[in-house]
């Protein structure tokens, strides 16, 4: 049975198996290599340290291998908890371990996700907006793709079965700031297009062992594979009305708000300034709660400076 990272304590002694998500050769002050990553795996991700390594050791694998630890758990020059290497390699095909375990997920039970999004779908009352969500996911390799995707590589939901709870989330965040103006806003095309908001981010990333972009992802964004997908299902739909089509997939190029922010369109419908400000919070929320979950025990109140809000951020709740 795998140890996951979050079980670990101060003191303990480890032999398991982990993804190398992050390596860097350093020279100490006295000239010699040491090794400084990042492993990760299913209950989340840990600095780890290996002193005097030899050109051998630190040749052995490479960022993004699967590789069989020894070590024991200490602390950094900041407190936090790392593990001291004594012994470090890649794995090979004889190696027994279980890759589901070293890849991070959703902390919220998929069944339950996807239980939500059905009842989301069912609320919607349009027949042409029905038609067309039936029509995408009616595909089982879509619909999996879909449950088990994560919704980014590093910024929020990066992790198994992110792009389900990202989804949802958005969803629930859409209609209650809908429900406010709902004499003016059309709710069935404002929560299909927190449905689909983020569909192409089934073909803009790759998870084996580590979140990654596809070749289409690099290339196009998902954004743009998005847009691609819901265009062709619309036309497999007799009759989807064109007026419709065009807010719909103006939702899906907008909702990311601004050009600087890779948005092809800004938005200039009431449901498209609805769904983008509700997907912006919902990602900013995640980062919190990731953060909170990391450093819960620690007592940290702050995080490290975060690169993609530019600010250091306050972990304590109030009361806390």
């Amino acid at each position: 049975m795998k140890t996951l990272l979050k079980q670990l304590s101060l003191g303990d002694r480890i032999t398991d198996y982990f993804v190398c998500a992050v390596k860097n050769l350093r020279i100490d002050k006295n000239g010699n290599k040491f090794l400084q990553l990042r492993l990760t795996d299913a209950g989340g991700n840990i600095g780890a340290v290996m002193w005097d390594v030899s050109d051998s050791v630190a040749e052995s694998f490479a960022q993004g291998d699967v590789v069989k630890v020894q070590g024991a758990v200490t602390t950094d020059h900041r407190g936090q908890p790392q593990i001291k290497l004594e012994r470090i390699r890649a794995a090979g095909a004889a190696d027994d371990f279980d890759l589901a375990s070293l890849l991070p997920a959703s902390a919220r039970p998929l069944a339950e996700m996807q239980a939500e999004l059905a009842d989301i779908r069912e609320n919607i009352k349009d027949a042409d907006l029905r038609s067309l969500l039936d029509e995408i996911f009616a595909d089982p390799a879509v619909y999996q793709a879909f449950c088990d995707s994560p919704a980014a590589k590093g910024f929020h939901h990066n992790y198994i079965h992110g792009l389900l709870e990202h989804t949802v989330s958005v969803c629930r965040v859409a209609g209650a700031i809908g429900a406010e103006y709902a004499q003016d806003i059309n709710s069935d095309l404002l929560i299909t297009g927190a449905i689909l908001h983020d569909i192409g981010k089934t073909i803009e990333f790759e998870y084996k062992a580590l979140i990654d972009y596809s070749d289409s992802g690099r290339l196009l964004g998902h954004i743009i594979l998005g847009e691609k997908m819901v265009s062709e299902a619309i036309n497999r739909v007799e009759g989807f009305p064109p007026d419709l089509e065009l807010q719909l997939l103006h939702l899906i190029i907008s909702h990311h708000g601004e050009y600087e922010y890779g948005s092809p369109r800004r938005p200039k419908t009431l449901e498209a300034f609805v769904l983008h400000h509700a997907d912006d919070i919902d990602a900013k929320a995640n980062v919190f709660q990731r953060l909170r979950a990391e450093t819960g025990g620690t007592g940290a109140s702050w995080s490290e400076y975060n690169r993609v809000l530019e600010r250091f951020l306050y972990l304590k709740k109030p009361g806390d």
